[in-house]
């Protein structure tokens, strides 16, 4: 199992990358950029169910993305949650 970990936005080219790569029992975290996300309910990636994936809060809320992530129920961790997804899955990819 890999945590993908996506950096930029969710229309780029490392954002299909990581898309193509991820495997059942993968999960995809999204931060940086790519929290834009949840300003976007109807990307692929909310509508799949075959890994979950995660937006980290606080770039969330240095964006101004907060409010967005909550009112359409995207999953989000804090830090603490980064760190213990990292010890959960196997191995970790960054999509830069």
């Amino acid at each position: 199992m890999i945590l993908h970990i996506l950096t930029t936005a969710p229309l780029s080219d490392a954002a299909r990358q990581a898309e193509q790569a991820i495997n059942p029992g993968d999960a995809l975290l999204l931060i940086e950029e790519a929290v834009s996300a949840a300003l976007q309910p109807d990307l692929d990636c909310w509508k799949q169910t075959d890994y979950p994936v995660f937006l980290l809060e606080e770039d969330l809320v240095a964006r101004g993305f907060a409010n967005a992530a909550s009112h359409h129920r995207l999953a989000t961790v804090d830090i603490e949650g980064f760190v213990q997804l990292t010890e959960q899955y196997e191995q970790s990819i960054t999509w830069y």
